[in-house]
């Protein structure tokens, strides 16, 4: 059992609230640069991470406030912002491993109720929490109006480093799958970033009047978020894709690391009559026609286990490249496509049909990447004014 004498209250309380206050201040300046510019991978996510940790903040301040002055009048005030603290510790958690799932690009992560399932552990939690307040299994306030653990306070802690467990097994195990060889160093970075917060849970476990949660997860976050606008450099704003800087910088790691067993194959994609889609329904309809292309192949790349790389190369122009030793995959890919653009046309209601011409090389080991792309710029185009002679 942990007991916080007054003496202690007196030393670390004002630490406390100006810690909080500091880390609330800093995160609703990134909640704020979030709002205003919303191209961030899993920025909806992000954004919820970062409420949920105001909250966190807040209600750590306001408990310990209230903790030296527990009477009849404050007990229920107490009660429910340590409440609230400890569901927005493990919200925090479990959003977190959401948002990672999207920096990740899983399977998982494209999935509709994706979020609600990742939460069931939190649903679960919060009754937990509720019926503390009856029978104080998780924390309680003795006959001496003395803050203590309860027997079952660590599941908390058990929740929290679950999420973050999964975070960095995730990551860590992508880092080192051949097909990812590229965004290495990024699965890394995302496998290491929760060791930030569970240090500081575990000192602030062992050491509970420390104020150390706040620092932890506000230098966190702002880790994500600077992470989060240097992708924004290699980001096409509108479909969230890559942009052809990053797309070339891709090819040229693949080309270095191509395992002698397959074949490096570059597919150019064209949308047809894109400018008579603008001209008859308007920008915002052609707008929708990019993300629906773009939502398309990035759903068939991630239901692959070979998965392709995808970007948009410029106007209506996409672009995939695809390491296999199957050279009838890059074609199955684009044939989902098609079938997925059917889908989602549907599903968005759209009011002209989307179709797109597309080209195909494949490396012959030795020409640079603009040789290669050349290559299948030219068949794209081929194709096009076979479409336009009908």
């Amino acid at each position: 059992m942990v007991i916080l004498s007054a003496e202690i209250f007196k030393l670390y309380y004002p630490l406390f609230m100006e810690v909080d206050l500091f880390g609330t201040l800093i995160v609703l300046v990134l909640l704020f640069r979030l709002i205003i510019d919303s191209r961030i991978r899993g920025q909806r996510e992000f954004r919820r991470l970062l409420v949920w940790e105001v909250i966190l903040f807040i209600s750590e301040a306001l408990s310990e406030g209230l903790l030296n002055h527990i009477n009849g009048d404050t007990y229920r005030l107490f009660i429910l912002f340590k409440s609230m603290y400890f569901v927005a510790c493990v919200l925090c958690s479990c959003t977190c491993f959401v948002y990672f799932e999207h920096c990740r690009n899983s399977t998982w992560s494209v999935k509709r109720r994706f979020a609600f399932w990742a939460g069931i552990p939190v649903y679960f939690y919060s009754v937990l929490v509720l019926l503390n307040i009856r029978y104080g299994f998780l924390f309680r306030i003795d006959n001496a109006q003395i803050y203590r653990r309860g027997p079952s306070f660590e599941v908390t802690y058990i929740l929290c480093f679950a999420y973050a467990a999964a975070m960095s097994a995730r990551s860590l195990a992508d880092a080192f799958r051949g097909e990812n060889y590229a965004d290495r160093g990024y699965y890394i970075l995302l496998g290491v970033f929760p060791a930030v917060p569970i240090t500081a849970g575990l000192v602030q476990y062992f050491y509970p009047s420390l104020p150390v949660m706040c620092p932890a997860m506000t230098i966190f976050s702002i880790i994500i978020f600077t992470d989060a606008m240097e992708q924004l450099i290699y980001t096409d704003p509108l479909t969230s894709l890559d942009n052809r800087r990053s797309f070339l910088r891709e090819i040229v790691i693949m080309m270095r690391n191509l395992r002698e067993e397959n074949r490096l194959y570059f597919a150019m994609i064209d949308i047809n009559d894109f400018k008579s889609i603008n001209d008859t329904y308007g920008h915002t309809v052609g707008d929708v026609a990019l993300v629906i292309m773009a939502d398309a192949m990035r759903k068939c790349a991630y239901s692959r286990r070979n998965r392709p790389d995808v970007c948009r190369y410029g106007g209506d122009e996409f672009a995939v490249v695809l390491s296999s030793a199957d050279e009838g995959e890059i074609r199955r890919y684009l044939d989902d496509v098609v079938k997925e653009i059917s889908v989602l046309s549907d599903e968005r209601k759209m009011p002209c049909r989307i179709l797109f011409s597309t080209g195909v090389a494949v490396w012959n080991g030795k020409d640079d990447p603009g040789k290669f792309t050349a290559g299948a710029d030219r068949e794209m185009y081929l194709v096009k004014s076979k479409y336009h002679s009908r």
